[in-house]
């Protein structure tokens, strides 16, 4: 629903004013100077202050899992140069499973200001910041202001406003050098770690302290992901899920802000990493283990029981699950006029069927948690195969509510087919599908409760999953067994075919909504390949009852709908051929070595690139062929704006990406390959026979 909002929100436009400060419904902001008289050589602070509504926060210059960080676009007079912003000290918000970087309350902003040689300070002097920032509670909200401010009017200056810039600039990350903190980051069985030391961090008390690196790169670390830390002599190390451009191998260096503590005793580095570099003391090359189990009293188990069973029927309320709810809905309508004791049965199978679930659910978080791997509530929705599965399931049930095909009563679980008595198993696998569907959502009363559960013994924690199973099928069980409620709703007539269609559309948005999590897995050409499934699957039903193409034609385009989903769940790895961060002066220097020197142009957003780059330019074969032509790769991500690279696309005349460049030795330019590869025009190319 954030996300939803979040969408919606931007389509508004934000709010517009010229004064100082100005208020807006979220954010009161303002804009204070170190200094009210410049002159030509100074050197002075500006400082945007941003007072938040309370529980609301903006963003830092790298948002975490989502966002949009603040931004300020100057309007100055003639001799007075802006730089760049000032970012505080950001902390980690966390919003059900997402975590983001910035601020709440009071932030200022310092930015650095010069008045060159000729700026001329006999007249008074207008600063305009147009300012924008996305401020979230539970919505998103963007907005606008301008702030305007006048120097060099003769006033007295105000140590006020000059105290406040100082203090700001005081609470700053602290530059450090590199015999200070050592720090260095690398990829290591799927997980990335950041690993500092140092007589920084040694002189230290850390043990007890809350540890968080904030990379300013987007692409370095998944933001969803806490970061988990073992010790070290020296130092310590930082344990997380690798980010975009970590998995594809393009980035060679990083920077960011090292964080211990919290609040006002927080300290605060700025500090720039090695890549596959490992500093002595930082703690142990292995990710630690889990804690052994917590013991508790019955006070505590009887609590979180409680919790489990609220959170359980909570959990029926949460968008994610309305797509089951439709089908239970279905169920209701269907078996309104049925005999009483049809219902109970149906209902006492759903409810066993949502047990097993939960219970199987749960001893298979805790088998994985036992076996070392860091996962949680909703883990499978880590694994591509998982979604695009049940996205393609949501999306075939969709269809069958609005009558393109009949799949029949017991599939649909508590369908139609509770009126012949029939749907038994129906009833029980459609206690399976809503506990899979509810899997990923977090209820109300549910966080304790689950938390709770991964510190205990398994017999304690499969009880916990008990209450959740008991809680979520208790809504639906209990009015199975008051039947006389049912009979309130109209009798079966032609409305329920248009009702039966109307739930089609929860199918769909589900449908959609995993396709949206498969595509942050899996990039963005898993969200075109399982759009290009649907439409594939949808002509295939519809040809299957059809006279014009046939039942070959159906299969065909099963068959072309299932490759399209199989490929959803290969992540790109070009890990083989080891590629490089691109720049001119890498190209200059690798072709001085003598080398063969393969640009790939691409972006995440670019479906082109993305199919290129599976096809054409990863795997062992490419990365031999690469070998075999003493050529490198290397990789301008444009995914995120780039000047640098802006400008060469430029220089061979184009707008955009794809663009692959081949740099031999010998020749004066590069060859410009076709938008569309193939292994064997990358292979002709390197060998330069084409």
């Amino acid at each position: 629903m954030r996300l939803l909002a979040l969408i919606l929100s931007f389509s508004l436009f934000g709010i517009e004013a010229l004064a100082n400060p100005v208020r807006t419904d979220n954010v009161r902001a303002e804009l204070l100077s170190s200094q009210q008289n410049i002159k030509a050589g100074d050197e002075f602070y500006l400082g945007m202050e941003l007072d938040l509504r309370e529980h609301w926060h903006s963003y830092w210059i790298n948002p975490g899992a989502a966002g949009l960080a603040t931004n300020i676009r100057w309007q100055l007079p003639p001799g007075i140069k802006a730089g760049a912003i000032q970012w505080p000290t950001p902390k980690a918000i966390q919003l059900g499973k997402l975590i983001n970087y910035g601020y709440e309350g009071k932030t200022l902003y310092p930015i650095p200001f010069v008045a060159t040689a000729d700026f001329d300070s006999s007249k008074p002097i207008d600063i305009t910041a147009s300012a924008s920032w996305l401020v979230c509670e539970d919505i998103c909200i963007p907005e606008q202001v301008e702030l305007n401010l006048t120097l060099n009017q003769g006033a007295l200056e105000n140590p006020n406003d000059n105290a406040r810039i100082q203090s700001a600039l005081d609470k700053l990350p602290k530059q450090v050098l590199d015999d200070q903190i050592e720090a260095g980051f690398a990829l290591k069985d799927g997980r990335i770690r950041f690993s500092f030391a140092g007589p920084l961090i040694a002189n230290a008390n850390i043990s007890n302290e809350k540890l968080w690196f904030f990379p300013i790169d987007t692409g370095a670390v998944k933001h969803s992901v806490p970061q988990i830390a073992s010790f070290g002599e020296r130092g310590f190390t930082l344990w997380s899920d690798p980010g975009f451009r970590v998995k594809r191998g393009t980035l060679d260096k990083l920077a960011g802000v090292l964080v211990i503590g919290t609040g006002k005793s927080a300290t605060a580095w700025q500090v720039n990493l090695q890549q596959n570099f490992l500093p002595k003391g930082a703690g142990a090359e292995q990710e630690p283990s889990n804690e052994a189990p917590k013991k508790t009293g019955s006070g505590g188990l009887i609590l979180a029981l409680f919790f489990a069973f609220i959170g359980g029927v909570l959990l029926n309320l949460m968008p994610c699950v309305f797509p089951v709810l439709s089908m239970k809905v279905m169920g209701f309508v269907s078996a309104a006029h049925a005999q009483a004791g049809i219902i109970r049965r149906h209902g006492l199978f759903f409810l066993v069927g949502v047990l097993i679930s939960f219970l199987a659910l749960g001893g298979l978080l805790l088998a994985l948690k036992a076996g070392g791997q860091q996962i949680g509530w909703g883990f499978q929705l880590q694994y591509p195969p998982f979604v695009a599965a049940i996205a393609m399931l949501f999306f075939i049930l969709g269809l069958n509510l609005l009558g393109v095909f009949s799949i029949g009563g017991r599939w649909m679980g508590i369908g139609e087919s509770l009126t012949e008595g029939k749907g038994d198993i129906g009833a029980f696998f459609t206690g399976v599908l809503a506990v899979i569907v509810a899997s990923p959502c977090t209820a109300p009363a549910m966080g304790w409760a689950l938390g709770f559960t991964l510190t205990q013994s398994a017999p304690v924690s499969l009880s916990i999953f008990l209450f959740l199973g008991l809680g979520f099928a208790a809504p639906f069980t209990l009015l199975s067994f008051k039947p006389g409620l049912l009979k309130l709703l109209p009798k079966p007539g032609p409305w329920m075919q248009r009702f039966h269609q109307l739930m089609a559309f929860p199918m769909f948005g589900a449908a959609l909504w995993l396709v949206w999590v498969l595509s942050g897995l899996s990039g963005s050409f898993a969200t075109t390949a399982m759009l290009i499934a649907f439409l594939l699957v949808g002509f295939a039903f519809w040809a299957w009852k059809g006279k014009i193409f046939g039942k070959s034609a159906a299969v065909l385009a099963a068959i072309f709908a299932i490759l399209m989903v199989a490929n959803t769940l290969n992540t790109h790895d070009v890990s083989d051929l080891q590629p490089q961060v691109w720049s001119t002066e890498k190209v200059q220097q690798l072709r001085n070595e003598g080398k063969t020197v393969f640009v790939d142009f691409t972006a995440d957003w670019c479906v082109t690139c993305q199919l290129n780059e599976r096809t054409s330019l990863s795997g062992k074969r490419m990365a031999k062929v690469f070998e075999e032509n003493n050529a490198v790769l290397l990789v301008a991500d444009w995914t995120n704006r780039d000047d640098a690279i802006t400008a060469e696309l430029a220089r061979f005349g184009r707008v955009g990406v794809p663009l692959y460049l081949v740099y031999r030795p010998g020749s004066l330019e590069p060859q410009i390959l076709p938008q569309i590869l193939t292994p064997k025009i990358v292979a002709t190319a390197l060998a330069g026979s084409g």
